[in-house]
C-alpha cells in the first residue's frame, strides 16, 4: 500500500479549475490527477538528468581506449557465453 502525505498548495483558480475538468471527464479524483501529473514530470526530470550524465560521459566512452575496448564485442556472442 501506498504510503501518502498531506501536502497543501496553492493553486490560482483557473488552474484548479481546469484540473477538477480534467479530473472528472477521467473520472478520477483531482488528487489522483495531480499524482499522476506529478510522476509524469518527475520520470521526465529523472530521463533528463540522465541524457545529460550520457552526454557529459560521452567523449570519455568515445575517446578512452580503456573505456571502448568492450564494444567490439557481439552481444549475443556475450549474452551466449554466459548461459
Amino acid at each position: 500500500m501506498t504510503e501518502y502525505i498531506r501536502t497543501q498548495i496553492l493553486l490560482e483558480k483557473k488552474q484548479r479549475q481546469e484540473l477538477d475538468a480534467i479530473a472528472g471527464n477521467a473520472g478520477i479524483s483531482f488528487s489522483e490527477l495531480v499524482r499522476e501529473y506529478l510522476d509524469s514530470q518527475l520520470r521526465i526530470h529523472k530521463y533528463d538528468e540522465m541524457r545529460l550524465a550520457a552526454e557529459q560521459l560521452y567523449s570519455d566512452y568515445t575517446l578512452d581506449k580503456n573505456l571502448t575496448e568492450m564494444t567490439a564485442l557481439d552481444g549475443e556472442d556475450f549474452i551466449n557465453a554466459e548461459g
